[in-house]
């Protein structure tokens, strides 16, 4: 992985999704938000491992989540996501808000965030120059 810091946006119902990646030696931060609304609702701490089953990589992870904040789906996600493909530590804090988002909005910020994911680590699997 090299140095540099990765930013992704995407925008979905009448929100703009944000998403850096800042490298931390061989470990990453990931911080997602809405624009309006960001804050901080979860953080997940994903610890890359081998996987119990001997097969592949896995990870170990722990969350903390503000009260009444659901963000911990989004966050888990990417951490797990990011770790086990660079077999690294990571952190993801996640604060999305949407007033009134009905469940199909729900789904259509979900699968919007998954998109997000998909494009970091496309990028995480670029050669190094």
């Amino acid at each position: 992985m090299n140095n540099n810091c990765l930013h992704v946006e995407k925008n979905v119902c009448d929100i703009t999704l944000l998403c850096d990646l800042i490298p931390m030696g061989r470990d990453v931060t990931l911080c997602i938000h809405s624009k309006p609304g960001g804050h901080i609702g979860s953080a997940a701490l994903a610890v890359a491992r081998p996987s119990l089953t001997g097969q592949g990589q896995s990870t170990t992870t722990s969350v903390l989540n503000c009260v009444g904040h659901k963000d911990d789906a989004v966050a888990v996600h990417l951490a797990e996501a990011v770790s086990k493909a660079i077999g690294c530590t990571a952190v993801c804090v996640c604060g999305i808000h949407v007033d009134g988002l009905s469940p199909e909005g729900i789904e259509t910020v979900l699968a919007a965030c998954r998109e997000i994911e998909g494009e970091i680590l496309q990028a995480l699997a670029q050669p190094e120059d």
